[in-house]
């Protein structure tokens, strides 16, 4: 299941983006620029696998927060630059919106340059998602016990987003130009805010961009993946909702037209009905995406482990004594000292029976919302930045803020003093 919502999820970013550029160029006469779409498609999955490959021989991490940063900075761009494009376009459409759109045809030289510009945003925005997903399925065929189960529901995701993506092209034939524009232009500009957050959280979390409590919460809601996977699931719906009431044929659009021969309306009505089917089909396809994306984020939020703080009290020596047999080990243990002015929670996790973490749950960039524990990952409450155990004690990013510890008669001893010192980071923010 993880397999198949990580690659769906992934994959019907692209299919939309790409199903609305061909729908677009359809509706708007310029049937002739859809090659460069296909082209730079192809180029894609080619240069996802090579950099796939490059990645792994190198052993070059493709989510490192600078990359990854930049390259969610560039798709915005992009993707902004794409709905200027279209809006630009559209201006001469709405004052004859199903009239002849002879009008559009661009000459060659601007078409050339429309068809390469198009051609660099499709490779883009594929070639951004095909690297990580090729590695993450490669991960699970070739590792020691693979999970064939596991990469068969990745490729059962990926050809689900593809088919939403040729449903929607075909299904979109008829929808009111006007109304897709509208629609358009809304579901790709939340597309971009997404984008950009996404961005300027990779980039508050190395330090290259400065940042505020405020700005981080709101940052920290959008780019979780809760909350992404629900604008992901809005943004396929929105413009699907706008073909229901296309599907339905009326009266008028079923009698016979003046000087309409019988199988001039046989043709027609056939057109018809062929148009409904995909679009039928469209809402099944539309349906059996969004459900099991929904139901994922309802089962991440469900499955998370957040154990309640328990009460630490500092003895005669001024140290906080917690016994290494009561940690169970590789799981998130909480507790909470009370403090003269607010209260510190504060994490520690048995690693190994040497090896113990131990670090104010509160994260390095965000606001104190703590983090919770799924699998063998920390995840910040805040931003859903995943922390890898092994690096808790660490400072840095969205990190667990270190907590001095020492590690003696089978008790971990905190200073009373190192968490009374830490109540600045509770109460300043």
């Amino acid at each position: 299941m993880e397999a198949f919502v990580i690659t769906l999820r992934e994959g019907m970013e692209a299919a939309l983006v790409v199903g609305l550029i061909l729908t677009y160029l359809s509706r708007t006469g310029r049937t002739g620029l859809r090659r460069w779409v296909y082209a730079g498609l192809g180029l894609a999955a080619a240069a996802s696998l090579l950099g796939a490959a490059g990645f792994n021989l190198a052993g070059f991490d493709p989510e490192n927060e600078v990359l990854e940063g930049t390259l969610l900075a560039v798709a915005a761009v992009l993707v902004f630059s794409l709905v200027v494009w279209m809006w630009r376009a559209a201006r001469g459409l709405k004052q004859h919106i199903e009239g002849r759109l002879d009008s559009l045809t661009a000459p060659t030289g601007q078409t050339r340059r429309q068809g390469w510009g198009l051609l660099a945003f499709v490779f883009f925005m594929v070639f951004r998602e095909g690297v990580e997903m090729i590695l993450f399925l490669a991960a699970l065929s070739l590792a020691e016990t693979p999970d064939l189960v596991g990469l068969i529901g990745g490729l059962t995701g990926l050809g689900l987003a593809g088919l939403f993506g040729v449903m929607f092209v075909k299904g979109s034939l008829r929808i009111n130009l006007r109304r897709f524009f509208a629609v358009t232009g809304f579901v790709l500009m939340v597309l971009v805010v997404r984008l950009a957050a996404g961005s300027l959280h990779e980039f508050f979390e190395v330090g290259l961009l400065p940042s505020t409590p405020a700005l981080l919460a709101v940052i920290g809601f959008i780019v979780k993946d809760s909350t992404s996977t629900l604008i992901l699931i809005a943004l396929v719906a929105l413009p699907v909702l706008t073909m229901l009431p296309e599907m339905r044929l009326r009266p008028a659009a079923l009698a016979a037209l003046p000087d309409e021969t019988g199988p001039e309306r046989r043709k027609r009505l056939a057109t018809l009905y062929r148009s409904r089917n995909w679009q039928a089909a469209l809402v099944s396809v539309t349906l059996a995406t969004v459900l099991p994306l929904g139901t994922a984020a309802y089962a991440m939020g469900r499955a998370a482990y957040r154990p309640d703080p328990q009460a630490v009290a500092v003895r005669d020596d001024g140290m906080v004594h917690i016994p290494v047999e009561a940690l169970i080990p590789g799981q998130l243990n909480l507790y909470f000292y009370q403090g003269t002015e607010v209260d510190v929670t504060f994490m520690v996790i048995k690693r190994d029976e040497d090896d113990i973490a131990v670090a104010l749950n509160a994260c390095g960039i965000c606001p104190p919302r703590g983090y919770h524990q799924e699998g063998g990952t920390l995840i910040c409450d805040n931003c859903n930045a995943p922390i890898n155990m092994e690096t808790v004690g660490m400072p840095g990013g969205c990190n667990p803020v270190p907590l001095t510890a020492s590690l003696a008669g089978g008790e971990v001893l905190i200073a009373a003093a190192d968490l009374e010192g830490a109540q600045t980071v509770f109460a300043a923010r």
